[in-house]
């Protein structure tokens, strides 16, 4: 059977196909399709965080307008740019009207896709685009598309779609509900909010973790950027999943220590591509001055929770939290900045407003203990004084108070009330 027999087959699968029951999202799918513009909607993000399924909402709106879904990454056909071609001839010959809007997954991973989707657009057609990869991102966009692309960077599941996912409200909720948002909030913290699992047993998380893990390691890294040494780049994941803060001449030494020759240009790559997958994002030490930035240790974290349950050795619910907040402050539009002193005081995120700072968030599972209270408040403090903020924030498990010292106020705030907050 030629390509074009195959692209048609494809094609006649997918009209009309969508899941059963479509759990709606907080993403404002009715704005795109009342806005129609003369720029590509790109979805970009980690793998099965919810890319296609926004696509399918989407559709769902459409209800008899002509439309086509295609995955390019379904194993029947090749990652060449003759499939691109075939697929615009068995459109043609499939449908005796135009269709107008075009819905391509993963579309980055054929050759030539970027003159293609240029094409599509100058042809009139409306398209939606999905992509595991950054190039489909603003900062690695192809010149030919340059200003003529709309991004949605999608995450997983935000702690307020994940209690939407399991019908539990959260406006005028009483004791015996909030009680239940808080064994929620202890369940999302551990295993993060990928939509597949929201509601999966132990046995079925872990072997979809391991599994995104295992396509990440091989289609993402592995194929994507030619890497020739796998046993080091995995050696390279094991090690950032089991430290927050790293420095890449300390990481390239460990590995050395264990038996490889690599060399600190080699370990850098490596991170970059992962934040280039998704699977990660990076922390710099907040400065004016970049070369502070890049000398100082850089800090790690990670897409979802669930990653640090099943990869890491000892998950940690401290350095959960961490990463939960990380993620929010990211879908929030932010980037990760830390700030530290000479004295080792450390103030977990700071926020850039504007090219300022505008706000300092402190991240505490637990204050119960006195020692750590005292520690938390005052790197707080120092961070507030140095930047010049007159309130800070920390986020903690459980805990409530309000902390007033002289020009400064400190919230102390469960991370669950927080995230539900925007």
């Amino acid at each position: 059977m030629d390509l074009r027999s195959v692209i048609k087959d494809i094609l006649k699968e997918n009209r009309g196909t969508r899941p059963k029951t479509l759990k709606k999202r907080s993403f404002d799918v009715n704005s795109l399709l009342e806005k129609k513009t003369n720029k590509i909607n790109t979805f970009t993000g980690f793998r099965r965080v919810g890319k296609t399924y926004l696509m399918f909402l989407i559709m769902e709106n459409l209800k008899d307008e002509s439309y086509i879904y295609f995955n390019f990454e379904d194993e029947r056909i090749p990652e060449s740019t003759d499939t691109l071609t075939q697929l615009l001839y068995a459109i043609e010959e499939l449908y005796s009207l135009q269709l107008g809007i075009l819905f391509l997954d993963e579309i980055h991973i054929i050759p030539g896709w970027s003159k293609f989707l240029r094409r599509l657009m100058d042809q009139g057609y409306q398209v939606f685009v999905t992509g595991s990869s950054s190039k489909l991102g603003l900062k690695e966009i192809p010149t030919e598309l340059r200003g003529r692309t709309r991004n949605h960077l999608i995450f997983p599941l935000a702690f307020q779609e994940y209690l939407a996912f399991k019908n539990i409200r959260t406006n005028d909720v009483d004791s015996h509900q909030q009680a239940e948002i808080n064994r929620m909030f202890d369940e999302y913290l551990v295993y993060g909010g990928f939509p597949e699992i929201y509601d999966a047993d132990e046995i079925e998380r872990k072997e979809v973790l391991q599994e995104y893990y295992r396509t990440l390691v091989q289609r993402d890294l592995i194929e994507r950027f030619n890497i020739k040494q796998e046993a080091l780049l995995k050696a390279t994941i094991k090690l950032l999943l089991n430290s927050l803060t790293i420095s890449i001449s300390k990481l390239t030494k460990t590995l050395a220590s264990i038996g490889f020759r690599c060399s600190k240009n080699t370990i850098s790559n490596y991170i970059s591509y992962m934040e280039s997958s998704f699977f990660l994002n990076q922390a710099f030490y907040y400065s004016k001055n970049v070369k502070d930035q890049l000398q100082y240790p850089r800090k790690v974290y990670f897409i979802d929770n669930g990653f640090l349950k099943y990869l890491s050795l000892n998950p940690d619910k401290g350095r959960s939290l961490e990463n939960l907040v990380a993620v929010e402050l990211k879908r929030r539009g932010y980037n990760l900045f830390y700030w530290k002193n000479l004295k080792g005081e450390e103030v977990d995120f700071v926020i850039i407003d504007n090219e300022s700072v505008s706000q300092l968030i402190q991240v505490c599972y637990n204050m119960i203990l006195e020692d750590t209270r005292e520690r938390e408040i005052r790197a707080l403090k120092k961070g507030m004084q140095h930047f010049g903020v007159d309130k800070g924030i920390i986020l903690t498990l459980n805990q409530t108070e309000i902390i007033t010292d002289d020009n400064f106020e400190i919230e102390v705030i469960p991370a669950s009330r927080w995230l539900l907050e925007n």
